[in-house]
């Protein structure tokens, strides 16, 4: 669900390997545990490479939202039964730290900056109306930012002089509120369509998935004005964008498509085996999908092949993808 700051992806090689290869390095971590009716503790990696299910690393109850600390040495993770973020090693699966936040935390992100440089993790809590500030540094959260109702995505634009700007999805708002990431000061809310519930960034521009109107409106990340909102043939859960902001890859239902940046242009959706929830692009340009009833699906964009799923059990909700 979620668009953070986080080491950049290669660029998109040429769809000739078959769907589910990976490089080496690409691990996804997803969360299998967000759901009151299939409860878990912990997230799963899979070595895509081997198609290898890993045992989960055990965090806190209901884990909902990841992101990776600046570098990709650190795998952050919000549960929201227990209203705290948590710090994953990626390399030694080792549990480092914990810090309390808002009440049901449902989505992270990363900023730039803190005190030590260290990066800011900014925290939507969805039954809080706010967004929980944690310097990475020194693992200390912050006074709460209040946003409006119900914030369930965020994702971070970083300008070229360096100022960076958070994007937060109100769902019962129908609004984006930006926050200053220097400041932590909210600006004014940002219409959008009914029931945002997905955020990426694209080069310049935000995409904002509405699940209520499954529509996407775009957004200048500069002027923070709104454009023209274009139609998808689902309701959104997920966005994954390229690493050249050319291409976004949106899921939901179960379907997945392509859309063009910045004419925004839908391509066709290409049917998925299962429900959609989240997305996120591996180094070899295979988009993964979560799916509701247990499994990962490899998809080739422009989604001409779909692979083999890879079953977690549970329900694989958010999903990243980076080395382990």
């Amino acid at each position: 669900m979620l668009a953070v700051l986080a080491a950049a992806v290669p660029a998109l090689v040429a769809c000739s390997k078959p769907a589910g290869s990976a490089s080496a390095r690409d691990v996804a971590w997803v969360t299998t545990g967000a759901s009151v009716t299939l409860p878990g503790t912990g997230v799963t990696p899979v070595r895509l490479n081997r198609r290898e299910v890993e045992a989960p690393v055990n965090v806190g109850s209901l884990p909902s939202a990841l992101a990776f600390s600046p570098g990709g040495t650190g795998l952050l993770v919000v549960t929201q039964g227990d209203d705290t973020l948590h710090e994953i090693d990626t390399a030694t699966h080792d549990l480092l730290h914990s810090v309390g936040v808002g009440v049901e935390p449902d989505a992270v992100a990363v900023a730039p900056g803190g005190p030590g440089n260290k990066g800011i993790a900014l925290v939507a809590n969805r039954d809080s109306n706010s967004v929980t500030p944690v310097d990475l540094g020194t693992w200390k959260a912050g006074p709460a930012v209040p946003v409006g109702a119900q914030p369930v995505a965020i994702a971070v634009f970083v300008a070229p002089g360096g100022a960076a700007t958070a994007f937060v999805a109100d769902y019962g708002s129908n609004a984006v509120t930006p926050i200053d990431a220097a400041t932590l000061q909210p600006g004014a809310p940002i219409p959008v369509g009914t029931g945002p519930q997905a955020l990426a960034v694209a080069s310049d521009e935000v995409l904002v998935g509405n699940f209520g109107d499954h529509t996407l409106t775009p957004i200048d990340a500069t002027s923070l004005r709104p454009g023209q909102a274009v139609p998808l043939p689902f309701n959104p859960t997920g966005i994954a964008v390229t690493p050249n902001g050319a291409t976004a890859y949106v899921c939901g239902g179960a379907a997945v498509a392509t859309v063009s940046v910045p004419a925004l242009t839908v391509g066709p959706a290409a049917a998925l085996p299962d429900v959609a929830e989240g997305i996120a692009l591996g180094t070899d340009g295979v988009a993964w999908v979560t799916q509701q009833g247990g499994t990962i699906v490899p998809t080739v964009p422009p989604f001409r092949a779909v692979g083999k799923p890879i079953r977690l059990g549970g329900h694989p909700s958010a999903i990243v993808i980076g080395a382990g």
